[in-house]
């Protein structure tokens, strides 16, 4: 099993949403965990990884460039297929998740400290409020004002990626979609979710720019 290290940092806000609002003042917002930490789900992660390097893929084809190294299927699996796909992503998490949660469970079950520290105190260390109202010809429109909250920018989330087996074409097929990921999350589109994505072995980031000018320039 080989073992690498993935992060996203956010260079902008970004709403990696959980598809449901909070209380009645918040119609859209983050995930978070119990105590109020957020995180970015290893499903969507992997999701969002694989329409990257679909892209990708796309892009080469477009352009009259074969590279038979991008193997998705062989990477993130097969819809239907009985067999797993062999790379597992782990949740992304704060710096120090592990020894944050630890502390935070100790502090929030202590009857000393429990009404010092709550969840939504801690998610608003991480966390910022926006709102937005549809415009129509210059004109708020009535009932449309959103509040939603995103993560802060230049917030860094990482975690694991485990892959089952030493291969080349799942190296390089992972290392072009964490090159070309530059957005995820709600409203991506509305200036939202700038990230930059890197993956590393043994804290060294690894690079695949010049292969990619090689290809380019063939």
């Amino acid at each position: 099993m080989k073992k690498s290290e993935i992060e996203i940092e956010l260079l902008s806000p970004a709403l990696a949403g959980s598809g449901v609002g909070f209380g009645a003042g918040i119609d859209a917002d983050v995930v978070f965990d119990d105590f109020g930490m957020p995180f970015i789900p290893a499903k969507r992660l992997k999701g969002c990884l694989r329409d990257s390097v679909e892209e990708v893929r796309e892009i080469f084809s477009l352009a009259g460039i074969v590279e038979d190294e991008i193997q998705i299927e062989k990477t993130f699996g097969k819809t239907g297929d009985e067999r797993s796909a062999p790379v597992y992503f782990s949740n992304l998490c704060i710096e120090d998740y592990e020894q944050n949660y630890a502390w935070l469970r100790y502090f929030l079950k202590s009857e000393k400290y429990k009404s010092l520290i709550m969840p939504e105190r801690i998610l608003g260390a991480f966390t910022e409020i926006r709102r937005q109202t549809q415009i129509d010809d210059g004109v708020a429109l009535d009932h449309s004002l959103r509040t939603i909250r995103v993560l802060r920018k230049g917030r860094r989330f990482s975690g694991e990626v485990h892959v089952e087996r030493d291969d080349a074409h799942i190296q390089t097929t992972l290392l072009l979609a964490c090159r070309n990921f530059r957005r995820f999350g709600t409203r991506r589109n509305r200036g939202f979710g700038e990230i930059r994505c890197t993956l590393r072995e043994n804290g060294q980031p690894l690079f695949i720019d010049q292969k990619l000018e090689a290809l380019c320039t063939a």
